[in-house]
């Protein structure tokens, strides 16, 4: 296994990269999410080789196009195969779709059948949330691909699932006091494991051959600088979702303690970096709530 955390980081990577191995119930990389990555990395891949990597996993398929049919997508309906879900829906869509559902079929599954403390069902719903909006704000800035940054977005604390399946009691144990100290969860986590859950997301995306904006954006997306001081080249998606991030939890607070307090945040400093003012967030926070409405269909997809 290749390095899972840069040099950037101070950080044991080998110990990150054994305590992945460790996790026995963490799922291997789906064969058919390897092949969707082969098609994203292939510059000579396009529409027809996602179609056909799609086509090798029957129940992925069928989650892809029920997505493909909810009003965040195709508000008409009416898309029943692959074909016609990327000719409707554009290459760009359908294969950044096929991620989440690929990780959320595997990885949420596996949390949820570890019967561990950790509100899943919650955190899962916050992911949604943070993607949605992340993809709007990636709209309103005119980013070129707003698909790719709902994807980080969604996927942006899947270190949490992680550090559920490595050490349920005491990940749950963590957040309690967390709450009660309302300390930041990036250091209370740092302090009992030596690493954090955006180094464990970081990791994992590494280990699973992610795109490389998939794994800077799940390591950075607790820096309010969005990593561009430390040369993250893909620091403008990270803060975008860094500041949906902290949207999501004022805008549709989490019914239980996630370990996120937006009270620790540099409002300023978000919106700095992602350049988008407050007075923009305000005049479309109406339709961020559409979007999150919409996005719920992705609430199911585990």
């Amino acid at each position: 296994m290749t390095t899972c955390i840069d040099s950037r980081n101070d950080v044991n990577a080998a110990e990150l990269d054994a305590m992945l191995s460790s996790i026995e119930d963490l799922p291997s990389i789906p064969e058919t999410l390897i092949h969707i990555l082969n098609v994203i990395d292939d510059p000579d891949s396009g529409p027809a080789e996602l179609a056909d990597a799609v086509r090798r996993d029957a129940p992925l398929m069928a989650k892809i196009l029920k997505l493909a049919n909810s009003p965040y997508y195709s508000p008409r309906g009416g898309i029943a195969d692959i074909n016609r879900c990327v000719a409707v829906l554009g290459y760009r869509t359908v294969r950044q779709v096929a991620v989440c559902v690929s990780v959320a079929s595997s990885v949420v599954s596996a949390v949820e059948e570890s019967a561990g403390e950790l509100d899943y069902r919650e955190l899962w719903r916050h992911s949604v949330v943070t993607a949605a909006i992340a993809k709007h704000l990636a709209q309103l800035v005119d980013h070129p691909d707003p698909e790719e940054v709902f994807t980080a977005g969604l996927l942006h604390d899947i270190g949490k699932f992680v550090l559920e399946l490595y050490a349920p009691e005491k990940y749950a144990q963590l957040v309690r006091e967390r709450a009660s100290d309302q300390a930041r969860l990036v250091d209370v986590e740092f302090d009992t494991f030596g690493f954090d859950h955006a180094m464990v997301g970081e990791c994992f995306a590494r280990a699973w051959r992610f795109p490389e904006i998939l794994a800077r954006t799940f390591g950075s997306h607790h820096d309010e600088s969005s990593g561009r001081d430390t040369g993250n080249p893909h620091w403008r998606d990270t803060a975008l979702v860094t500041l949906a991030d902290y949207l999501a939890n004022t805008i549709e607070p989490a019914r239980s303690d996630l370990g996120f307090d937006p009270s620790h945040c540099d409002v300023h400093a978000l919106h700095l970096a992602a350049n988008i003012t407050v007075k923009a967030v305000e005049e479309n926070l109406s339709a961020m709530r559409e979007s999150i409405a919409n996005a719920s269909s992705y609430l199911s997809i585990s």
